[in-house]
Parts: C-alpha cells; sequence; structure tokens
C-alpha cells in the first residue's frame, strides 16, 4: 500500500523495530565466530539475530517475508526460504520479455536455488543440488513480473567463488534452460571489468546492484529476456 511522502506503512514500522531489536542484541554476540553461528542456527532452526555490518547485515528471512513461512510456488512472488533461516534479507524483482527485449511474458516458469548465508547447500554430496533447503518456482504475471524473497547467500567456504544463485527458466514453446547466475556487484571476487561489462546491460545484468530499503532489506532487480535454448538447455 501506497503512503504519504514522509510516513512509513505499518509492516515498514515493524520491520525497522525489528532491525532495531536485532542491532540491541547483536552486540552480545561479538565474541561468537559467525561463521560457526550460521551453520548451527541453519541446523537447529535458531531465531537469533546475527552480528552485523553497518545499519544491520545478518538477521533472517523474516525480515524480507514479513515473518511468514515459505510462500506457495507457482504464483509470480515466492518466498524460498523459512522465516528461521538466518541470514542478510533480501528481495529479488524483475520482468520477464519475449525475445524482442520489450513484450513482458506471462505463465515463465522461473526456478531459484541457492546456498545458505555461509555458503553451504542442505545437500549431501551426489544429490541434485536443486533440492537443496533455499528453493523455489515462480511463474510471471500477465505484466511478465517476478520476485522471490530470500536471504543473500555465501561464497562456497575456502573458494574465490563469487556468491550466487542458480535460475533455470521454461514456459509454452521453451524448454527448461539455464540462465546466468544471479550475483552481486558488492562481491569481492567478481572483478571490476566484469562489474563494468554488466553496467552496460542496465537491469538485464546478471550482476544485481543491491540497495538497502528504509527496513534493512536488501533489494535488487533484474530483468530477463527469455530464449530457446542450445548448448544450455537440461532437458527436462
Amino acid at each position: 500500500m501506497e503512503t504519504e511522502k514522509g510516513s512509513q506503512s505499518e509492516d515498514e514500522r515493524d520491520d525497522a523495530q525489528i532491525v532495531r531489536q536485532m542491532e540491541d542484541d547483536m552486540s552480545k554476540l561479538n565474541g561468537i565466530d559467525r561463521r560457526a553461528f550460521l551453520r548451527r542456527a541453519s541446523t537447529t532452526a535458531l531465531t537469533l539475530p546475527l552480528i552485523g555490518l553497518g545499519v544491520v547485515e545478518l538477521t533472517s528471512c523474516a525480515s524480507a517475508s514479513s515473518g511468514t513461512t515459505l510462500s506457495p510456488s507457482g504464483g509470480w512472488k515466492t518466498t524460498i526460504c523459512a522465516a528461521n533461516e538466518p541470514g542478510e534479507p533480501m528481495i529479488i524483482t524483475g520482468t520477464i520479455y519475449a525475445p524482442d527485449g520489450r513484450t513482458p511474458l506471462e505463465g515463465i516458469n522461473l526456478f531459484v536455488y541457492q546456498t545458505d548465508a555461509t555458503g553451504v547447500y542442505s545437500t549431501k554430496s551426489g544429490e541434485d543440488q536443486r533440492n537443496t533447503r533455499i528453493h523455489g518456482h515462480m511463474r510471471s504475471s500477465n505484466e511478465g513480473k517476478y520476485e522471490f524473497r530470500t536471504i543473500k547467500p555465501g561464497s562456497y567456504p575456502g573458494s574465490r567463488n563469487p556468491a550466487h544463485i542458480h535460475a533455470y527458466m521454461s514456459g509454452p514453446g521453451y524448454p527448461e534452460y539455464w540462465i546466468d547466475e544471479f550475483h552481486f556487484t558488492d562481491d569481492p571476487f567478481i572483478s571490476d571489468e566484469d562489474k563494468r561489462k554488466a553496467a552496460a546491460k542496465g537491469n538485464f545484468s546478471p550482476i544485481l546492484k543491491l540497495t538497502r530499503d528504509s527496513s534493512g532489506i536488501l533489494r535488487g532487480v533484474r530483468d530477463i529476456t527469455i530464449e530457446r535454448c542450445s548448448r544450455n538447455c537440461t532437458g527436462r
């Protein structure tokens, strides 16, 4: 719901109050190794606030999903992490277009999956990582819109792989195929040259510039032009 300029919605005020409480509690966790804490929280469903950087860095998926649990798949909006998933809350939005890059497409499937905030998948070695804990499916609206709420993923432990979100698309006349992963401009493992090239693509760039809203939630935009796959078909 739109509010008058300078005012906040009830949801925004609630989110801001949660963030302030988390910032108060964060100071109590300074002596805890953050990565170890996150791993324990992921496996035991702890809902404690986590150590922050700047205004707030780590809270939980609840902040991005207004305290709800996983949203049902199939709509154009979904929440792909449980409310108690530790991490920095994040919302990604965008529009899916026809091959002409101008006509919004309705009914296109977008499937995404990612690691947790520590860079770890919940699946075991040899298992399909698409079944990892943080995953979800959307179908674009009549305006081509999609949105998913999650937490910012971490880089694989001990690696220089940029943090990323895997994505697959499909729809009528478009067999499933993978697209470039979602990356983020603040990632130290992405070169300046790659960032410059990506910036030239505007909202179609797979490297997203994240901004933080008044509630401390990260937001990013990525528009996608659908294609008929060739070498990147999944065969599903």
